[in-house]
């Protein structure tokens, strides 16, 4: 039996990812709450090229807000624990400045696991601008906006890495990595 030549297998591997579920965010408002926070949360992430994270909260009336922005590393961030009564319905995050060889264009595995291990949804910015949504349940990572929907770092160098789909299931990040579960 002839074996697959790593072309094909890249092309088997982008159609799994191509064609996993697409997750959606609960609530439109919050989506357009994150997207105007990461406009000036991205900005500065990536001329300070550090990650910039926190929480995204829903009060009793449904009205959105953020923890205080907490600032990590160029590849980490820790958010500041909630307070009591705080109710986090989903976390965000930056990725930072381009940096060559790190894929941020997408979420990582960390930063999607994180969600799931805490119960919450997720937002990542990324240096192209793009604004993902993950489903802290399934794990399926969506993009909210694509490239240049955010603030670009200009040194960003397109699809270093390959295309970056529009959806990706957490195996198919896992693939995307070349890393197994």
């Amino acid at each position: 039996m002839r074996s697959m030549t790593s072309v094909q297998a890249a092309l088997v591997a982008a159609a799994a990812v191509l064609f996993a579920p697409v997750a959606q965010a609960q609530d439109a408002r919050e989506m357009e709450f994150v997207r105007g926070m990461m406009e000036s949360m991205n900005q500065l992430s990536v001329r300070f090229n550090r990650e910039v994270c926190g929480f995204i909260l829903q009060d009793d009336a449904g009205n959105y807000s953020s923890t205080k922005a907490s600032w990590g590393g160029e590849a980490s961030c820790a958010s500041l624990p909630l307070e009591a009564g705080q109710r986090a319905v989903s976390s965000w995050h930056t990725h930072a400045a381009w940096g060559l060889g790190y894929d941020g264009e997408v979420p990582s595995i960390q930063d999607v696991e994180g969600d799931m291990r805490f119960g919450v949804n997720g937002w990542v910015g990324t240096p192209g601008g793009r604004l993902w949504y993950v489903d802290g349940t399934t794990g399926t990572m969506t993009q909210a906006c694509g490239r240049d929907c955010l603030p670009v770092d200009p040194n960003f160098y397109p699809e270093e890495h390959g295309p970056v789909a529009e959806t990706y299931t957490l195996d198919g990040l896992y693939t995307r990595f070349g890393r197994s579960r």
